[in-house]
């Protein structure tokens, strides 16, 4: 069986951001592959029966690279898409097919959509051009003045002056996104509130944003109105997610501040602001899984929550009570890494991958996707082995060694 080579990289594929529909009867996930004639990832969105009775069907025609599948609280998914040319737009489909409703025709790309509890509007994110990029070409633009020390991201370009922002949009198409935030600042991660009336979300709005290492948590009306701060201005807080009966919100919470290294935590704060209650102090691991991606935490009700950490070269799922009652406990967990979950009404779905085998889709201990079966199957993936090496304090460090395929002792 031949090793792998280099030209392998444009039949790598993948299963990730699963998201089960509110009746717990159906999951929705994005299946990516690589394009080699355009040079970049193409992708679908496919639905499978959460309890196995048929087998999965492609949902959007991934003729670009569709994202982002996110269920209305009725029948619709939202997802993200290039389809209709070089900017990520937001589109609406029915699940039982047809076409798909386009929502904006904005110039930069849409990100983080999430459905209003009623199923009328979609809050997203996208960043917003100074008047100067109306000149396509770079050379005749004028030229500006940049006052911020973050002003450039890679894969981004500029963002001096192309702030990130709150929008929110009308699911049936019938006006323009609206947008909702304002100001020289960086806003992310919109959520919102079960009433529909707030939406929270991560920014740092302090004077000096860019050089001190500070973000937070704030809420504001869904319809638009002056941001109120809700965390304490003493670390990087991201991710906010509501409980369902809207008294508390958890985020990911980085306590340093110019004193790395430290490990993200899980917490919660009353919604309207208050003592923050930390729930993974006993877990000496950082719950903000760096490689994956991995998600805001999930409340599987009004009293535990679900999240995912780094462990040993592995991101397993853990759950903890919301209330910091009881230690995290393991919920799913193996030699993986986990590369999108959900959970509703008691039902938990998963992706990941190993380094035998590309990221699939399960339920439980039942693989739902064989995506990368043929790819697998075709090519001699040798297991990494683990050891432990000794530093000169006595630490131990984990580490691995891959050893070449047809590898022969000698």
């Amino acid at each position: 069986m031949p090793a792998m080579v280099p030209e392998d990289v444009y039949e790598l594929t993948g299963v990730g951001d699963p998201r089960i529909s509110p009746d717990g009867r159906t999951v929705a996930y994005a299946v990516w592959k690589i394009d080699k004639d355009a040079n970049e990832v193409k992708g679908a969105i496919w639905l499978a029966p959460v309890d196995g009775s048929s087998p999965p069907r492609q949902f959007t025609s991934g003729t670009s690279r569709d994202a982002d599948p996110r269920w209305s609280p009725g029948k619709r998914i939202a997802f993200t898409s290039k389809r209709d040319g070089g900017v990520v737009q937001l589109y609406v489909m029915p699940i039982g097919g047809g076409e798909a409703r386009k929502l904006t025709e904005l110039k930069e790309d849409v990100t983080q959509p999430a459905w209003s509890p009623d199923g009328d509007q979609i809050v997203f994110v996208a960043r917003v051009r100074a008047p100067e990029y109306e000149e396509g070409d770079d050379k005749k633009r004028a030229p500006r003045r940049i006052k911020r020390l973050q002003f450039k991201l890679d894969n981004v370009g500029w963002t001096f002056d192309r702030p990130q922002h709150l929008f929110v949009v009308p699911a049936d198409g019938s006006a323009e996104p609206t947008q909702i935030t304002s100001g020289d600042f960086e806003h992310e991660q919109p959520s919102w509130s079960p009433e529909g009336t707030g939406i929270a979300f991560a920014s740092a709005r302090h004077e000096d944003w860019d050089t001190t290492p500070i973000r937070d948590i704030y809420v504001m009306p869904s319809a638009g109105g002056d941001p109120v701060c809700i965390t304490s201005m003493d670390g990087t807080c991201s991710a906010p997610s509501w409980s369902p009966d809207g008294s508390r919100i958890a985020y990911l919470y980085w306590p340093g501040v110019f004193d790395d290294p430290r490990h993200t935590q899980v917490a919660v704060v009353p919604a309207d602001g208050g003592q923050r209650v930390v729930l993974t102090d006993s877990l000496d691991r950082n719950c903000a899984p760096y490689f994956t991606g991995v998600r805001e935490p999930i409340w599987e009700d009004n009293e535990s929550l679900l999240f995912a950490i780094e462990d040993g070269g592995n991101v397993p799922m853990y759950r903890v009570a919301a209330d910091g009652s009881s230690k995290p406990e393991l919920v799913v967990g193996g030699d993986f890494m986990l590369t999108g979950y959900d959970a509703v009404a008691g039902q938990i779905v998963h992706s990941y991958h190993t380094p035998m085998q590309l990221s699939e889709l399960f339920v439980g201990d039942r693989q739902v996707t064989e995506v990368g079966r043929v790819f697998c199957e075709a090519r001699e993936l040798p297991a990494p082995e683990r050891f432990v090496a000794i530093s000169a304090d006595g630490s131990e460090v984990e580490a691995w060694i891959m050893k070449p395929a047809g590898f022969e002792e000698g």
